[in-house]
């Protein structure tokens, strides 16, 4: 498959590092925080780096864009001021550049992360946006442990994907594959069988150093979960395959 990945708000790429480990490549991301693209650098070295969203430097057009926005106004922990909030609103910004891409031919799918609290904040907004520049969209409120992973971590994701693709009876099915997910959280803890079997959440606060790790900890906290991620580009892998290749082609 040619699919490629740009993203936004790209943290250290936990986005990436799914498309990655889903055979797609990152070729490009915005982030602009300097721990963060010293990681990116050194983990994506082919991918052109950028730094704030604002900056509007048109990169090439990718197929799939991911954009994990602050979070800062709309979760339970941050200022609570919602989707128009002064970190939270930079949104919009990503809107513009994925119009831009789209209109160069790019920007086939859409995913989008961030915490539950959004349905109450400002989602509707979200929606809007995505509806007036031409997407479908999705949405499923999914946790690490149904993953397999030691954190509940319960995170909004959407997958929109533009209105431009001509269905080939894929419409009334969802873009989210229950194979996958099931597949995915028995290849990583055959073990375990529901998700009360997973132990509870270490404390990483209890390391003595916690202050000398900051910048690490807050990069790691931020990140979206890999596996997740994993999980999204594949059921985008089969969704553009039962659309665009009539379903001919195998998903590696």
């Amino acid at each position: 498959m040619d699919l490629t990945h740009g993203s936004f708000f790209s943290g250290i790429e936990g986005f990436g590092l799914g498309a990655r480990w889903a055979g797609i490549e990152t070729i490009w991301n915005y982030e602009i925080d300097k721990f963060c693209n010293a990681i990116n650098k050194k983990n994506f070295p082919n991918a052109v780096q950028y730094k704030d969203v604002r900056s509007r430097k048109n990169p090439i057009p990718a197929n799939v864009i991911s954009m994990g926005s602050p979070c800062q106004d709309i979760s339970i922990s941050g200022k609570g001021t919602g989707i128009f909030g002064e970190q939270s609103s930079l949104f919009f910004e990503g809107i513009e550049l994925i119009r831009d891409i789209k209109e160069r031919g790019g920007a086939q799918y859409i995913l989008f992360e961030n915490s539950p609290e959004i349905l109450k904040k400002g989602f509707e907004h979200i929606l809007l946006q995505f509806s007036e520049i031409g997407y479908n969209v999705e949405w499923k409120v999914l946790s690490g442990t149904q993953f397999g992973i030691q954190q509940k971590r319960k995170r909004l994701y959407l997958i929109a994907y533009t209105n431009s693709f001509e269905f080939q009876g894929a419409a009334t099915e969802s873009i989210f594959s229950k194979s996958f997910l099931q597949g995915e959280f028995q290849r990583v803890y055959p073990g375990w069988k529901t998700r009360w079997d997973i132990p509870k959440p270490r404390n990483f606060r209890s390391v003595n150093d916690f202050p000398n790790l900051l910048d690490r900890n807050r990069a790691i906290g931020n990140a979206v979960m890999p596996l997740v991620a994993k999980y999204l580009f594949e059921c985008i892998k089969t969704h553009y395959l039962s659309i665009c290749c009539n379903g001919t082609a195998t998903v590696n």
